[in-house]
């Protein structure tokens, strides 16, 4: 079933800003991919190609990207005649097509959106869904719901609040299937929003783009209690954890961590070090149900990480100090800096790419957290990638804001089709070895 035609076009992300989306067409139809905006470069993701004119869209537009599509990679792609099914092959010519180390001639949205339509016309064609036929790609033998992180509280650079870390989550690993982990997870956010109202007043109710809360808390323990306070009055003690984005990297100076650091007289000699901060995020373990940290060190401080990671069993993320980045995952395991690692499709170029690096933290029984980007869309293409890997968590923001909601609704859906099959992963969500060799159903 070889590719027909592909058409490239602009679209906008969540927050407003140019992204692209990408219809193909075969003798099935017409399947089309949006792919997330990226709201940060960072330094070992793939470069996406904007046209950086400040006349339009602040430097954001896609144009650039869209020719590339329309008049480079679809006629060269179109006139090898692969079949869609060639996942990898396809990706390996797109990449070659590229010829950059870092995908900056075709730029990696360019790239990324092209290698996700075709694994949806793939799909098609073998007439299976789309988790089904990842799982297929990934060679997983499991089929798994994910444990969905929603971010309930914000803080750091996206609020203006005086909470130092980025997001403040939970995760409903008690609940006893993913149906039940949603109603959880939007009746504590609801519940949430009704308590802020009453201790802040209601025009303080204000979500961030990730539809977390900005609400004024002091500082960190008042948030902290705060959340645990609200897990004991709904009665979920056991079923709903906590979870933190600390984005350390943000507030990391001069060798030191300041906490305080929205603070312009904040006072270097309170930085902490990196073993205070280690016992920081310890005492919160013992005191409260925290159970993971995402980015709790500086992207280049790879003793603290490896050190927090020797001394809790508790989950250790890796997102930006990783990027979804193979040469990165190398350095991760030689240190061993995390026990768990997020994917972001966003920060590689082709879905081969992603699926290489799947397979090397299951080879190395890392947890792995699928997880969106702040300019998402309303794609839900990685709603059956993580059901698909088994990747057991997902990390999409709160229950709110159509682009986020619409990713923990499309795995209702594959619930439902999966029926008396479907297994959520609770308190497993970070399985061990084993559970690659369970028999796949």
């Amino acid at each position: 079933m070889p590719i027909k035609l592909i058409n490239a076009r602009q679209i906008f992300d969540s927050c407003g800003v140019p992204t692209v989306e990408v219809d193909m067409v075969t003798e099935l139809g017409l399947f089309r991919v949006g792919v997330p905006s990226t709201d940060l470069k960072k330094l070992h993701e793939a470069v996406p190609l904007r046209d950086n004119d400040p006349q339009l869209y602040q430097g954001q537009g896609i144009t650039k990207a869209i020719t590339m599509i329309n008049s480079i990679i679809a006629p060269e792609l179109i006139k090898m005649g692969f079949e869609v099914t060639q996942q990898r092959d396809i990706d390996n010519f797109l990449l070659t097509l590229d010829a950059t180390e870092d995908r900056s001639r075709l730029g990696a949205n360019s790239i990324l959106v092209v290698s996700l339509v075709v694994a949806k016309a793939a799909s098609a064609k073998k007439g299976t869904p789309l988790y089904r036929h990842i799982s297929d790609l990934a060679e997983v033998k499991y089929i798994m719901l994910p444990v969905p992180h929603f971010t309930i509280l914000v803080g750091g650079i996206l609020s203006s609040n005086n909470l130092p870390f980025q997001e403040y989550l939970v995760l409903p690993v008690g609940a006893p299937s993913y149906t039940e982990a949603m109603r959880i997870g939007t009746e504590f956010y609801i519940y949430v929003k009704n308590l802020i109202e009453g201790k802040f007043g209601i025009e303080r109710t204000y979500v961030a783009d990730n539809g977390g809360f900005t609400a004024p808390f002091e500082d960190h323990k008042e948030a902290m209690i705060f959340l645990n306070t609200a897990i004991r009055q709904c009665a979920l003690q056991g079923k709903l954890m906590i979870g933190l984005n600390a984005a350390a990297s943000f507030f990391y100076k001069d060798g030191a961590y300041d906490i305080n650091f929205k603070n312009p007289n904040s006072n270097p000699q309170e930085y902490l070090s990196a073993e205070q901060l280690c016992e920081f995020y310890l005492d919160d373990m013992r005191e409260f149900p925290l159970v993971s940290v995402e980015d709790p060190f500086d992207n280049e401080d790879w003793e603290a990480w490896s050190n927090i990671t020797m001394r809790t069993t508790n989950q250790i993320l890796a997102s930006d100090l990783i990027q979804t980045n193979l040469q990165q995952v190398g350095l991760l395991l030689e240190k061993k800096a995390a026990n768990s690692v997020t994917l972001r499709l966003s920060q590689c170029a082709t879905l081969t790419e992603m699926l290489d690096i799947f397979r090397t933290l299951v080879n190395n029984r890392l947890g792995v957290v699928v997880m969106d980007r702040l300019g998402d869309t309303d794609d839900t293409f990685i709603a059956d990638m993580v059901v698909g890997l088994g990747a057991c968590q997902l990390k999409a923001g709160a229950p709110h804001h159509s682009e986020r909601i619409g990713k923990y609704n499309q795995i209702l859906r594959i619930e439902e089709e999966l029926g008396p099959l479907a297994k959520y992963a609770g308190k497993n969500y970070r399985p061990g070895p084993e559970a690659t060799q369970k028999k796949k159903k």
